[in-house]
């Protein structure tokens, strides 16, 4: 069994749904991470985890109403403090969504945007895009070192994140035409499968993540 991690990991607590599988999968990795809405544990972190499933506008209006937007701008932009955002994590880094009418954090020049049907390939592909698929990784980065080409990550989604800066895609998927997976900026990383989901691939990923963490911390 491998050692565990001596990092402050928190998996921030917004009222949105996932927190626990992705709080148990991180536990797995780190001693004692805190899943926490409280703003102080979320500038105490040495990294952030922002998991969710459900609706952009939801995901933050709860971000607001529990204290967080502020502490999350200071702690991930002015300190410098990595975080990873899930599924819907990681759509509330864009600048705006088409599910809601209200501003996204802002931390990465892209848009949140629905699957369309009329414009997909294959008239079988439904929409959400529910199950197994291949990532292609785009970029060399830490989080993804190791990850197989072409391997197979879990995803429930049916909106996805359009980067306008390409340098910010590391992974893009297939699905009835092609789309941003995982990106990455600086500090500020997201993937838009569930890697708590996807067996030992994204128990890697996971484990990656954090250690490029503990690596920036040495």
């Amino acid at each position: 069994m491998r050692e565990k991690l001596d990092i402050k990991v928190t998996v921030i607590d917004y009222g949105m749904g996932n927190l626990r599988s992705v709080w148990n999968k991180v536990k797995e990795e780190v001693a004692s991470p805190i899943l926490s809405s409280d703003p102080q544990d979320v500038m105490d972190a040495d990294a952030l985890v922002l998991p969710g499933v459900g609706h952009f506008q939801r995901g933050m209006e709860h971000l607001e109403s529990y204290g967080l937007l502020d502490v999350l701008q200071l702690a991930v932009l002015e300190n410098g403090t990595p975080i990873l955002g899930i599924c819907l994590g990681m759509q509330l880094f864009s600048t705006s969504s088409e599910e809601g009418d209200v501003q996204g954090l802002g931390w990465l020049e892209a848009e949140t945007v629905r699957f369309d049907p009329t414009q997909m390939d294959n008239p079988y592909f439904k929409v959400p895009h529910m199950g197994w698929n291949s990532i292609t990784v785009e970029k060399d980065v830490p989080m993804l070192s190791g990850v197989a080409e072409n391997g197979e990550f879990y995803f429930c989604h049916s909106y996805f994140m359009q980067c306008r800066d390409e340098q910010d895609i590391i992974a893009s998927t297939h699905y009835g035409n092609g789309f941003t997976c995982a990106v990455q900026k600086g500090n500020i990383h997201g993937v838009q499968f569930h890697p708590e989901k996807s067996h030992d691939a994204g128990a890697l990923m996971i484990r990656q993540f954090l250690e490029s963490t503990v690596k920036a911390l040495a």
